[in-house]
């Protein structure tokens, strides 16, 4: 299988840790081809909340966490996923995108291409994960395509650190692996 997840940053960075302890576990198969996109450098602020170190900061996140990873088989792509193009030839892709411009040109690929896909979410305490429904229409209908704002895993009103990001980052991964399986997930949206 080879598989694209969209975003290392807060619920990315997570996801890619647990992810490597299924292919370790043998609970994914260990020659799946697994890349991981994200265009951002590690910040020091971040670090409280994501999965970097302060060596790290500078490098690029999919580069750093790929770097980390590569006894697994990690394959960074340090570009921003813009184009279908760039989408061309996955088999599952799992969003952990800040943006909604992106989410909706997976979304739309996705159905498109026959291509499963889950879509992982926070903010602070709100989580949420959406996988591939029956329709595009009923996916686009959680994402608003007209806010090009990126947003933060964290609530930065409150000057608190969450770990909603850690959250739906495990969720994530026993969608996907739910969907390995051959069982159908549902939407999860949580205030905890």
């Amino acid at each position: 299988m080879k598989c694209l997840i969209i975003g290392a940053g807060g619920i990315g960075s997570s996801l890619i840790d647990e992810l490597c302890k299924c292919i370790e576990h043998e609970q994914i198969d260990p020659n799946a081809e697994v890349h991981l996109a994200d265009n951002d450098l590690v910040e020091p602020a971040q670090i409280a909340y994501q999965n970097f170190t302060y060596r790290e900061v500078g490098v690029n996140k999919a580069q750093a966490l790929a770097n980390r990873y590569k006894m697994f088989g990690i394959k960074p792509i340090t570009d921003r996923i813009k184009t279908t193009k760039q989408l061309k030839g996955y088999e599952f892709i799992i969003l952990c995108a800040d943006n909604n411009p992106t989410r909706e040109l997976v979304i739309t690929h996705c159905f498109e291409k026959n291509v499963d896909f889950i879509d992982l979410r926070a903010s602070g305490r709100i989580i949420s994960a959406f996988p591939k429904l029956g329709r595009k229409e009923e996916n686009l209908n959680f994402v608003d395509v007209d806010d090009t704002t990126c947003y933060s895993c964290q609530d930065k009103s409150t000057g608190k650190i969450d770990k909603g990001n850690k959250i739906i980052a495990l969720i994530g991964v026993q969608m996907f692996l739910n969907r390995l399986r051959g069982l159908n997930n549902k939407i999860i949206s949580l205030a905890i």
